[in-house]
């Protein structure tokens, strides 16, 4: 058990930008006069945010400030805290599938309704949740690599597993220590991420390590319905102990160049967490030097997810005794799994 050791059917709406008020920034972005609203439909219909926003324990980093909006889900009804990865579900995007009880011999994956908006943002849950697979020790990160097909780590066990589509356990699971995982010193990796169209390596695997940061490429092949991993490389070494992350869409405001966003659950203590953002090199790899704040201040971030009908961005506390799920607003929609 982690303490952290001092630690569609797509939704069819035609909805108005996030942003606006203001004069365009160079990116096509609003300016820095924009103020962020809910959007409307192409038929006038107000969009309504979440209803909470949150204290100042969560804090959007200039100029995300200007350009993007936060909003407080709140716990989610029948997960066992703590909370670990999350992805709408591949067949159902009225469906959250969420890791629950993270990093513990007990972890599984859950699945609850969403209630969206009229412009599809998601606003809030729908019943209580049910355990749909027994994935013990399931970390930041639940990513489809097919629609049929998702694979999550397992920290502290150097694991990276595959969840066949209607599976109630792994199908496979390989510790990566046996194909070139360093573990001398490390613990095993919590973010896993595929990388996106656009770039040299896209549908690529990448993982990145708690505590230390190695970043890691996975070389895989397929074996029947499921991969094999046949190699592990370290790259570079990311700071401030990175959990969950997860590649920016492209033509987001304010990002220039295709970006990594990092949750930083620091060993320090809640009052130095925060969430970064990279830009990418054309292997999906994190450009240290290009480190930028995305979010200033939130308590224990850990797991994120771009969601598929409107690109939010969902991200959880993990270890605050009720675990909580936070949505950004202002992101445009990744691309498609296949």
């Amino acid at each position: 058990m982690r303490t952290r050791l001092a630690a569609a059917f797509v939704l069819m709406v035609a909805c108005g930008p996030t942003g606006g008020g203001g004069d365009d920034g160079p990116d096509g972005a609003p300016g820095p006069d924009a103020t962020v609203d809910s959007g409307a439909t192409g038929d006038g219909t107000e969009c309504a945010p979440p209803p909470v926003v949150p204290g100042p324990e969560v804090r959007l980093a200039a100029p995300f400030d200007t350009l993007y909006s936060v909003y407080d889900l709140g716990p989610v009804p029948g997960v066992p805290n703590p909370l670990g990865g999350a992805v709408i579900k591949a067949s159902d995007p009225s469906k959250l599938l969420i890791a629950g009880a993270s990093e513990r011999p007990e972890g599984a994956i859950y699945e609850i309704g969403v209630t969206r908006d009229p412009c599809g943002h998601i606003v809030g849950w729908s019943g209580t949740a049910t355990m749909v697979a027994s994935t013990p020790y399931v970390d930041a990160n639940l990513v489809y690599v097919r629609s049929d097909l998702l694979v999550y780590s397992e920290w502290p066990q150097f694991n990276l597993s595959q969840l066949p589509a209607g599976a109630t356990a792994p199908a496979m699971t390989t510790d990566l220590r046996t194909v070139g995982l360093p573990s001398g010193g490390d613990q095993g990796p919590g973010g896993v991420g595929l990388v996106p169209p656009g770039l040299a390596a896209a549908g690529q695997l990448r993982l990145v390590t708690w505590p230390l940061g190695t970043w890691v490429h996975a070389a895989t092949v397929p074996a029947g319905n499921l991969l094999s991993v046949t190699s592990v490389t370290p790259t570079v070494t990311l700071p401030n102990n990175p959990g969950g992350f997860a590649y920016v869409p492209a033509g987001s405001p304010g990002f220039a160049a295709q970006s990594i966003i990092v949750a930083e659950w620091r060993q320090s203590g809640t009052a130095d967490d925060r969430v970064a953002v990279y830009e990418a090199d054309a292997q999906g790899d994190p450009i240290v030097a290009t480190r930028r704040e995305f979010m200033s201040a939130f308590p224990r971030p850990w797991g994120a997810y771009f969601e598929p009908v409107t690109g939010d961005y969902l991200f959880l506390s993990w270890g605050l005794g009720t675990d909580r799920v936070y949505v950004v607003q202002g992101f445009v929609p990744p691309p498609p799994v296949l």
